[in-house]
């Protein structure tokens, strides 16, 4: 059986339309396609805001660090409020609220 003009016509028609399937596919739906873009630039998003976040946390320690370095004053404040210490000479008052019963 011998294909016919009209037949290789319509084996390219469909394997045209076969391939623009796979090339679509591969577009939205592949490991590099627009999906799984959109989703790992999201991830990216993320992942900035929680470094943002961390770098914040990291300078204030730092900032922390360097007060306890140059000074006493935090020290005693940390240790006024931490170990509950007093100076020599002062008093230490202590209010609680009585439990609700």
């Amino acid at each position: 059986m011998a294909l016919t003009s009209r037949h290789w016509l319509w084996l390219a028609l469909l394997s045209g339309g076969l391939l623009l399937l796979v090339l679509q596919y591969r577009l939205w739906f592949d490991d590099s396609g627009i999906i799984a873009t959109r989703e790992l630039q999201q991830h990216i998003a993320e992942l900035r805001q929680q470094n943002q976040l961390q770098q914040t946390h990291n300078d204030e320690l730092l900032a922390e660090v360097r007060d306890l370095k140059s000074g006493t004053d935090l020290l005693e404040e940390y240790a006024r409020e931490d170990l509950s210490l007093v100076r020599e000479g002062e008093t230490f008052i202590l209010f609680v609220d009585p439990d609700e019963q």
